[in-house]
């Protein structure tokens, strides 16, 4: 406010134009009364003069203060009202505007028209008790201004004095604005004439939802047709409101379905990568347990080796036989106790195996209880969305019955008028006859009077005809609109089922790429252990001849292969089992789309019904 008044203070300064006192005295209250609105400037019925409307209206032109002002009853006049629309014309702030009761005539109302032409943020205007109407050419530019506005929902021109050529001008611009909610026009000169401008208007124009016309000596039968095509309006703005919230809603549903995929993709992922896990530490145990083998064979062969070498130094030397006996005989002690803690060990490395793969097994158990249960919820919302579509169904069919008995209606009413038509033609006749008769001497008078009136009635025919013209164009226009807006949604929706399909094939790959590398992973743990079982048969042929020890350490090598090779069937079991799962997911998935798609579908076909079946009527 402070900057408001300085802004002001100055303009007056640089204008040579004395502050006007009680213009300061507003300005004052407002700073210093604590309870007052910051954003509202109300200089209601203070006398302002032309000079002070000026700098005004300058200061308003770069305010970003004030979203509501007030100059009713002022009593500006045009002058003052041309410097404050000046001034408006480049506001961004205002929202409100109240020019009541300000004797606003010609040079005014054309002030207020190019103000309405630049001002793009102004949403309300309050014209009362003004005499806008009083100078024709004036109002049509005022009525200019109002066509290419597009920002005004509010026009109150209560009591301005508007005629019927000024109401016709006001038509044409409702007809070209398309933002204007609320229009009152109570207590005019509209008449009959001005009547049937503002229904045509009212017949084109889909954005009125409010238009007040008491006092305007207007024939009920307009007043209550345009009633019915403000209703028209408003069934159209409540319909398009609720095909905008069943938008949102099912975006939402298929943002939630994604969502919900993408974090069962995740889990799959997530399971694979563990199993992945288990089986790359599987065979590096393996590797490990085999390397550590073969390094116990080795040590053996190198011990036997050097037994015999020992065994040809005995039958080289027999003197010293006794002696190197004793040593043989501690030696193959030693070896059998080794032999014996070598068996140890592997006995609590296979328990220790067997409990990590109990382990294993159990947690595979719980995660497919898991998948079960997921896939228990998908079947329920299944069933939801079945239910909806048969509900979907039932209100199409009610619809479709609507629609029979309003064609019904419309044909009988259709006849009704053609009857109606076809009597007041033989009146027409019959008059024309009867005149003929009776006025022979002034036949000339009685043609031209026929002339005339069959001139108007042909004006009329040509009127309404082209008025059904302009209604088949709107139906047709809409219907247009209405299939383009649904190959839209149909194009959106294959789209998002397409890129859908492309995500889901690209990890299905991915997966499959997994597989196969850990197939091929097993394929070598399988050969590699194929080729240590050769290794071991060709150490055990070499060394049959040995003790019974190392007969039963290859006992026991040959079942831990036959161990292994049953670890590595279950695991490719376990590998399969989760495959067939999540291809059931993905098939699942896929079932839960074309459902969706099916849904969107019956519901934009319900909305467009039910939008023809509201027009039918009127058109």
């Amino acid at each position: 406010m402070d900057e408001f008044k300085a802004v002001y203070l100055r303009l007056c300064k640089d204008n040579h134009v004395e502050p006007q006192e009680s213009v300061m005295e507003i300005l004052r209250s407002c700073k210093h009364s604590p309870g007052s609105s910051r954003s509202k400037l109300d200089l209601s019925t203070t006398s302002l003069s032309t000079e002070t409307c000026a700098v005004l209206g300058k200061a308003l032109s770069a305010d970003r203060l004030f979203v509501e002002i007030n100059f009713s009853d002022c009593m500006i006049g045009d002058e003052g009202i041309r410097m404050l629309a000046y001034g408006m014309s480049s506001n961004v702030a205002a929202k409100t505007l109240d020019l009541k009761g300000n004797n606003i005539r010609g040079t005014g109302a054309e002030a207020i028209g190019k103000m309405l032409r630049h001002n793009h943020t102004l949403k309300s205007l309050v014209l009362e008790w003004n005499s806008l109407g009083m100078w024709e050419n004036s109002f049509a530019a005022l009525a200019e201004g109002l066509a290419s506005n597009n920002s005004l929902e509010l026009l109150d021109l209560r009591n301005n004095q508007i005629s019927h050529d000024s109401a016709g001008e006001l038509g044409l611009a409702v007809q070209r604005n398309t933002t204007l909610k609320l229009l009152d026009l109570r207590w005019n000169n509209a008449g009959l004439l001005g009547g049937r401008a503002l229904l045509t208007a009212m017949q084109q124009n889909k954005t009125l939802t409010r238009l007040d016309l008491a006092g305007n000596n207007i024939p009920q039968d307009i007043v209550k047709a345009i009633d019915v095509a403000i209703a028209n309006n408003e069934d159209r703005e409540a319909v398009t409101s609720e095909h905008r919230t069943r938008q949102e809603i099912l975006g939402r549903e298929i943002k939630q379905l994604k969502t919900e995929k993408r974090q069962q993709m995740s889990d799959l992922m997530d399971k694979l990568d563990h199993q992945q896990d288990a089986l790359s530490r599987t065979s590096r145990n393996t590797a490990h347990r085999i390397g550590q083998l073969q390094e116990a064979l080795e040590e053996r062969k190198s011990a036997f080796k050097a037994l015999n070498s020992k065994l040809s130094m005995t039958e080289a030397s027999l003197a010293l036989a006794e002696q190197k006996s004793t040593e043989l005989v501690d030696i193959l002690d030693k070896t059998r106790r080794d032999n014996a803690e070598l068996v140890t060990k592997h006995q609590e490395d296979f328990k220790t195996e067997k409990d990590e793969r109990f382990g294993t097994e159990s947690r595979l158990m719980k995660e497919l209880v898991d998948v079960q249960d997921r896939n228990m919820k998908l079947e329920t919302k299944v069933d939801e969305l079945e239910r909806r579509c048969q509900q979907q169904k039932e209100q199409i069919y009610e619809l479709k019955e609507d629609i029979t008995e309003v064609n019904a209606e419309m044909k009988v009413k259709s006849s009704q008028s053609e009857e109606k038509l076809n009597l007041e033609k033989l009146k027409m006749k019959d008059t024309i006859r009867e005149s003929q008769q009776k006025h022979e001497k002034d036949m000339e008078r009685v043609r031209v009077d026929a002339e005339d009136t069959e001139r108007a009635l042909k004006d009329r025919i040509q009127k309404l005809e082209h008025h059904r013209q302009n209604l088949e164009e709107e139906a047709s226009r809409l219907k247009t609109l209405q299939v383009s807006e649904r190959m839209s949604h149909e194009e959106n929706l294959l789209q998002a089922k397409q890129r859908i399909k492309d995500e889901e094939l690209q990890r299905s790959k991915h997966l499959e790429d997994k597989i196969r590398m850990l197939q091929n992973a097993k394929d070598d743990i399988q050969q590699h252990s194929s080729q240590q079982s050769q290794t071991v048969a060709e150490l055990q042929s070499r060394l049959s001849n040995a003790t019974y020890e190392v007969e039963s350490l290859k006992r026991k090598i040959e079942d831990l292969n036959q161990e292994l090779s049953g670890k590595s069937n279950e695991t490719m079991a376990e590998v399969a089992k989760v495959k067939l799962s999540f291809q059931k997911q993905i098939n699942r998935m896929e079932a839960d789309l074309q459902d969706v798609d099916e849904l969107r579908r019956s519901e934009e076909r319900r909305v467009g019904k039910e939008c023809r079946s509201r027009w039918s009527p009127y058109h």
